[in-house]
């Protein structure tokens, strides 16, 4: 019998997974995208030849305030080339050290320690400039900056509203919520106080009196018609960003492209490049597929986990398995997401909650429980087993097992896809 041996990312390392060769259907994996020769140099040259926008040295001056708004760490966004490339143009551009300040866009999720910190933009970045984390609750740190069309109460970080001038960063990758993260996502939510930031997700859900259930412009690469987006485009419109630096990264988290310039024209374009990179078009459904996030920070908690669940669900049959491969070392992520899937039984006690009192975190679980109700999920994770079994899914130590319970489940002749990198890659049914 011939098996198919695949090393798929788990956390900083690897886990194998040996499989007959008859049930696999195919492998999912975006077009091999080249990294840049040089990943410095190409953020240089996208911000000195912007999209819609000057270079960013001929928007800057002497005496202006600076504020970069940078990616925490449960995003792989480069943060250290990108970062310090860009505190190298402002000092170049004439702005010191002393008048510029990294925001860390942690939206709802916790602050960094020194060593993260560290680790996200390097050293030197903390000994030059000032680096706060954002804190969405803290009230006194926030501005109020009025209501957008959708009724959304805007408070944006008050080191950002009170900025001469705002550079946002980030990565650009598909969004089950927001269709595309990147962007204004910088604004919203990520620096954004708690009431703005549970308002704008809130709109992911269509009204009890409309079925309930997610708003169906809502997912993956929705944009134009996607309330939640175009709520999130109101509110960066009201920061009015001087420029955005992104990047798109490769299989293997390179940068492959940077798109630099008007916030709006170069994250257009950005949105373009991530279609062609990691959009994927696929004939037949599986029985089942095997996903790995892509390691580590992608599968830093569940919480962050169920977007590869997200992104590949739509090519699996009704009934069919979902084996997901997330080391989680920082648990599920947040108590809500737990609590609306343990304590709120049934779909409609989980929305009569999330309209009650909508959190992010409770709009994931959520999102999770829909999926479980068409689909069996087995996790593969450090996660406590009952836990696990307490949400609805198949807990499993490893590989080896998870093959024992996919042929108790579907018998032995099942046809699966495997994922290695299911975060950033969404395939789509076609014919």
């Amino acid at each position: 019998m011939e098996i198919k041996t695949f090393d798929l990312k788990y956390g900083r390392g690897t886990m194998t997974l040996k499989i007959p060769a008859r049930n696999v259907l195919g492998v999912l994996e975006t077009q091999a995208v080249p990294a840049v020769p040089d990943e410095k140099e190409a953020v240089v040259e996208a911000v000195r030849n912007p999209t819609g926008s000057p270079p960013l040295s001929e928007l800057v001056k002497k005496g202006d305030s600076v504020v970069v708004i940078a990616s925490d760490i449960t995003r792989n966004v480069r943060n250290p080339v990108v970062i310090p490339t860009i505190l190298e143009e402002l000092r170049e551009s004439g702005i010191p050290y002393e008048d510029i300040t990294v925001v860390v866009a942690t939206g709802t999720h916790r602050g960094h320690t020194r060593q993260e910190l560290e680790f996200m933009f390097g050293r030197e970045v903390l000994e030059r400039v000032r680096v706060v984390d954002h804190n969405c609750r803290d009230r006194e740190s926030l501005v109020y900056l009025g209501v957008t069309s959708r009724g959304t109460p805007v408070w944006v970080n008050r080191l950002v509203a009170e900025a001469d001038k705002v550079i946002i960063t980030g990565g650009i990758v598909y969004h089950s919520m927001a269709g595309f993260g990147g962007g204004r996502k910088a604004v919203c939510p990520g620096v954004s106080g708690y009431e703005t930031i549970q308002y704008n997700h809130k709109l992911m859900l269509n009204p009890l009196d409309r079925g309930g259930g997610l708003n169906p412009c809502v997912g993956p690469g929705r944009v134009c018609d996607n309330p939640m987006a175009q709520d999130m485009a109101e509110i960066a419109a009201m920061v009015n960003p001087t420029f955005m630096v992104n990047v798109i990264l490769n299989g293997e988290g390179k940068i492959a492209r940077v798109v630099a310039g008007d916030y709006r024209e170069a994250f257009e374009e950005g949105c373009r490049e991530a279609r062609e990179f990691f959009s994927l078009e696929v004939e037949i459904p599986a029985d089942a597929l095997f996903l790995s996030c892509g390691g580590f920070p992608r599968d830093i908690d569940l919480y962050q986990a169920t977007k590869a669940v997200e992104n590949c669900q739509g090519v699996l049959k009704d009934g069919g398995v979902i084996v997901l491969l997330a080391e989680c070392p920082e648990g599920v992520g947040h108590a809500d997401f737990y609590r609306i899937i343990k304590d709120f039984p049934t779909r409609r006690q989980r929305e009569e909650e999330l309209w009650r009192e909508f959190s992010i975190a409770k709009g994931v679980g959520y999102m999770l429980t829909l999926t479980l109700e068409r689909f069996r999920v087995v996790l593969v994770s450090k996660l406590d087993t009952g836990m696990v079994s307490e949400m609805g899914m198949v807990p499993a130590a490893g590989t080896s097992q998870v093959l024992e319970i996919l042929s108790n489940m579907l018998g032995y002749d099942f046809k699966a896809y495997v994922v290695p990198a299911a975060s950033t890659a969404v395939p789509v049914l076609v014919g």
